[in-house]
C-alpha cells in the first residue's frame, strides 16, 4: 500500500488532453512502481526460516550457535530457527514453502523426490548414520543370524531400512525376527522387553549409559559394519528457493559451517547456548549429545573433504539400501527405483562457500 501511495505522489499530474505526454508519465509511474516493488522484495529476501528435525537440542548446535554468536547476522541474514516434531516435518514444510530450509536425511529427500516433491540437499552435515543397534552383554550375539526368532525394538518410520539391509547380509528378513514397534523410551529395553533395540548414538544410547550401563556391558552394532548405513542430518531446500536465493543460501551454509566449527572448539559455551533455547534440558546430557554429534560430523576424512561435503556414492548407496527394504512389486519401489539420484542434491553452493577445514 505504501508503494502505491508513494508512486502516486512521485508521478506528476498531467492534463488528459495531452495524451502523448500522459502516456510518457504513465510509463514513468509504472517503472517507478516496479523499481520500488523490487527494492521492497529485496529488502526482505534475506529472511530465512529454518525448520529443525526435532526439538532444540545439541543435535542442532551449529545452527543455534550461528544465530546466538551473530554469524548469520554477519552474513546479512535474518534467520528464524523453528523446532520440529512428530507433526512438524521439515520436508513437508519446505516442500510447501512454509519454511525455506530444513534439516533432514537422505532417505527423506529420496522419498520426497520419488513423490514429485522438489527438495534438494545442499550440504551433508553428518558423515555417518546416527543409528545403532544395542544389546545387553548377557544377550551378546556372534552373528546377526543369532537374532532369528528374537524380539527386536525398531522405529517403524523408515529408519528400519538399515536393519533390513543388515539382516539380508545373513539371509534373514524382518519376518525372521519378532519386531516390536518401539516408542521414544529406553525403558522397554532396560526391562528386557526385547533383546535388541534401535537407538540414536547421540540420544537413546547416552540415556542407556546414564541409566548405569558402561560401554563394555553392551554390544553396539553399527549399520556401517554391514555397508547398510544411510547418512544422517543434511541441509536441504526446495527447487524454487534454490533458484531464487542462491547467494543467501551460500551465506547460510558458510555461517552454519562456522557455527559447527565454533561448537566443536567451544563445547561448554555451546551447551550454555543450547540451554537458552530449552532450559529444561540437562547440561551434562547435552554435552554428551554434542560430543556424539561431533563424532558424526568431524570424521577422519572431514579435514580433506570439508564440512558439508556430499559424496554422490553415499546417495546412490542410500537408494539401494532403501530399495532392499521395499517389496519389488509395490508402487513405492517402482517410484523410488525410477528416481534420479543426481536430482536429490547439488554441490554448486558448497563449491562456492568458504568451507571449514
Amino acid at each position: 500500500m505504501s508503494i502505491i501511495i508513494y508512486t502516486f505522489i512521485m508521478c506528476p499530474i498531467v492534463s488528459p488532453i495531452n495524451v502523448p505526454t500522459m502516456k510518457k508519465h504513465l510509463a514513468l509511474c509504472i517503472l517507478i512502481f516496479i523499481m520500488l516493488a523490487s527494492a521492497n522484495a529485496q529488502s526482505t529476501s534475506n529472511k530465512i526460516n529454518l525448520r529443525l528435525k526435532w526439538a532444540y537440542q545439541a543435535q542442532f548446535a551449529g545452527y543455534l550457535v550461528a544465530q546466538q554468536k551473530g554469524f548469520y547476522k554477519d552474513a546479512g541474514l535474518d534467520v528464524n530457527i523453528e523446532p520440529g516434531g512428530p507433526d512438524l516435518t521439515p520436508y513437508r514444510n519446505v516442500a510447501s514453502g512454509i519454511d525455506d530450509i530444513g534439516i533432514g536425511t537422505i532417505s527423506q529427500i529420496l522419498t520426497s523426490r520419488s513423490n514429485n516433491l522438489p527438495l534438494v540437499a545442499i550440504a551433508q552435515i553428518f558423515q555417518d548414520s546416527p543409528n545403532r543397534f544395542v544389546l545387553k552383554g548377557k544377550n551378546r550375539i556372534s552373528s546377526l543370524a543369532d537374532l532369528k526368532g528374537k524380539k527386536v525394538g525398531l522405529w517403524m518410520d523408515g529408519d528400519e531400512v538399515e536393519f533390513i539391509s543388515m539382516l539380508k547380509t545373513v539371509g534373514l528378513t524382518l519376518k525372521d525376527v519378532q519386531v516390536v514397534p518401539q516408542k521414544m523410551s529406553i525403558d522397554p529395553f532396560l526391562h528386557d522387553d526385547y533383546v535388541c533395540s534401535q537407538v540414536m548414538v547421540y540420544n537413546e544410547l547416552n540415556q542407556i549409559y546414564d541409566s548405569g550401563y558402561k560401554p563394555d556391558q553392551l554390544q553396539i552394532i553399527s549399520p556401517k559394519d554391514y555397508h547398510a548405513d544411510i547418512l544422517g542430518d543434511l541441509i536441504f531446500t526446495n527447487q524454487k528457493f534454490l533458484s531464487t536465493h542462491q547467494s543467501q543460501l551460500e551465506e547460510f551454509l558458510s555461517a552454519s559451517f562456522r557455527g559447527w566449527k565454533y561448537a566443536k572448539d567451544h563445547p561448554d559455551e555451546t551447551a550454555d547456548i543450547i540451554l537458552k533455547y530449552n532450559h529444561t534440558l540437562r547440561r551434562d546430557l547435552q554435552l554428551q549429545q554434542l560430543n556424539a554429534i561431533l563424532s558424526l560430523i568431524f570424521l577422519d576424512e572431514t579435514p580433506s573433504k570439508g564440512l558439508g561435503y556430499i559424496n554422490p556414492s553415499d546417495y546412490s548407496n542410500a537408494k539401494q539400501i532403501m530399495l532392499r527394504g521395499l517389496n519389488p512389486t509395490s508402487a513405492e519401489y517402482k517410484k523410488l527405483s525410477g528416481t534420479n539420484v543426481n536430482s536429490t542434491y547439488t554441490m554448486a553452493l558448497w563449491d562456492k562457500v568458504s568451507v571449514v577445514k
